[in-house]
């Protein structure tokens, strides 16, 4: 694990993954004695560098995996509710409650910098993507779970004078897997603490431009003295309380340098609760939100993010990566799909217009109703759900045309394996996966055909030996489209130009180099107001 400054460290993860901090970079990375910090208005247009990161596998036992696709079909289900009911409260004309923002932003092209990311499937917050992120001055790196349908951006915190977080377990005890016991894990924490960064500003309940236009604001009067504070409460179990501050992220980029990128909007969280709090230091946001961390970064990085989900199959010496600036692997090759991003009224959610499905090359006969956005929320792209869900008639359409090419070819399962509703006896290696998944295409708004990887179609080893088809029923919309379904693909979001890109791409090509160093040399030439950048 990387040395920090002082009593600083780098955050803890889930059971079984490590930092992997190796050299190289698109320029060569020197001595971290060496390292200068620039900030991002000092970058050029164009560098990238990676921060790598390992990835757990499924548990083994046959009855881990079943508690742990059970987890997963609970936690989808919640988090299904908790989008539903934002929608609700949106029609209703509530949009007070919720993070009011929508279409696209601009900036000025600068650099490209990358955060390091790992799936998290055999933690008890499962199938959730965690992101490491260098927060305060001086840098700590954080452990967040990386949520493209959120609006809250947060770390859990300790502020001076301020009452201990409930006890959760012992800091120093090793995580518990699901092969060790169906419990929440003991994981060391990192906490963030404003009174040892020098770059920590709360805001006040007064500032009406600001926190009365945050999300999830608890401010009971417009009083100077008081904090500007949340309370999120969300119906997949997940309760935070705090107050907002502005931060400043040190990231990296090419050429061995790191930049400071100020003005982020951060929850300082003194209590969290629920299943999604204890296997990561909080949680990261790209949400369709003010506030939102891609939002902001993305002004000073031509309004460019990407991230490429590594599968969860792909082994523990892999590593996949969220970028900001251009991506080299979109900017070198051609191959990638574009499509109009919707971007949901009143919602921090983003999605696609779908104008069909095919599969085999057939198309199925589902209503367009069905994908109408202004309806039923479209199809929205959320990495904090594991399986797509599909809304009837598009369910049984879709995993009927599937169950009627797989039937002869393999046997059915004998017992049932909840919630999946179609599922067989097979390994996911003999035959191979392309031999007798169902080619299944998504045509989206302007013609782009996304294809999902046949282990996303037809889900190997859900219980070993047996697999399911990668669908979910949902009762209300939005559909969504899960990280399983977005796995091996670069996704691109150009909020500038209101697009989104797409390729395949195994997530596991990309050059290492190490993360942020904790106590670089200052640039001999700082801009002595940064936050101004």
């Amino acid at each position: 694990m990387t040395k920090m400054h002082g009593h600083y460290v780098a955050a803890a993860f889930a059971a079984v993954v490590v930092v992997l901090l190796l050299p190289g970079c698109l320029d060569a990375y020197p001595d971290p004695d060496e390292v200068v910090v620039v900030d991002v208005g000092a970058l050029e247009e164009g560098s990238s560098c990676y921060f790598p990161m390992t990835a757990p596998v499924v548990p083994e036992s046959p009855e881990a995996r079943r508690e742990h696709y059970r987890a997963i079909a609970a936690k989808d289900l919640a988090r299904h509710r908790r989008m539903a009911r934002r929608r609700q409260l949106a029609a209703s004309g509530m949009p007070d409650l919720l993070a009011a923002t929508s279409g696209s932003g601009s900036g000025t092209p600068l650099s490209t910098f990358e955060l390091p990311m790992q799936s998290a499937l055999d933690s008890m917050d499962v199938g959730m993507y965690l992101v490491t992120v260098h927060f305060g001055t001086p840098a700590v790196a954080f452990s967040m779970a990386l949520d493209t349908a959120n609006d809250l951006t947060w770390l859990n915190c300790r502020l001076r004078g301020h009452r201990r977080h409930r006890d959760r377990g012992n800091a120093n005890a090793k995580t518990m897997s699901l092969e060790q016991a169906l419990e929440p894990p003991l994981v060391k924490k990192t906490w963030y603490r404003p009174a040892r960064s020098s770059s920590w500003r709360r805001y006040r309940c007064s500032m009406r431009d600001s926190c009365a236009r945050f999300p999830h604001v608890a401010c009971k009067t417009p009083n100077h003295n008081e904090s500007c504070s949340y309370h999120q409460q969300l119906q997949d179990g997940t309760n935070t309380r705090g107050i907002f501050g502005r931060e400043t992220a040190t990231v990296a980029v090419s050429g061995g340098r790191q930049a400071r990128l100020p003005g982020l909007v951060l929850g300082c969280s003194t209590f969290e609760a629920g299943g999604t709090v204890d296997a990561h230091d909080g949680v990261l946001t790209l949400g369709n939100a003010n506030v939102s961390f891609s939002k902001i970064a993305g002004k000073s990085f031509q309004g460019l993010f990407s991230f490429c989900l590594l599968a969860t199959h792909s082994g523990r010496d892999a590593f996949s990566y969220l970028t900001f600036g251009p991506n080299p692997a979109m900017v070198a090759g051609a191959g990638f799909g574009e499509t109009d991003i919707v971007y949901m009224q009143n919602e921090p959610s983003m999605g696609v217009q779908v104008t069909g499905v095919f599969v085999n090359g057939q198309r199925l006969n589902i209503p367009p109703e069905v994908w109408n956005y202004r309806v039923h929320g479209g199809l929205n792209l959320d990495t904090g759900t594991s399986v797509s869900s599909l809304l009837e008639p598009a369910y049984g359409t879709v995993t009927r045309a599937l169950a009627s090419l797989l039937d002869p070819k393999l046997e059915k399962a004998a017992e049932e394996v909840i919630p999946f509703e179609h599922c067989y006896k097979w390994d996911g290696k003999n035959p191979a996966p392309e031999a007798i998944v169902p080619k299944v295409e998504l045509v989206l708004m302007g013609g782009a055909r996304l294809e999902p990887s046949p282990k996303g179609v037809l889900m190997p080893e859900v219980v070993p030996g047996i697999a399911c088809i990668g669908f979910f029923k949902r009762e209300a919309g939005p559909n969504i489209l899960g990280n399983v379904h977005m796995q091996e693909h670069i996704w691109e979001f150009d909020d500038v130009k209101g697009k989104l890109r797409f390729k395949k791409d195994k997530c596991t090509t990309h050059i290492n180099i190490s993360p942020p160093n904790a106590n670089p040399k200052p640039n001999p030439n700082p801009n002595p107001n940064p936050t101004n950048n």
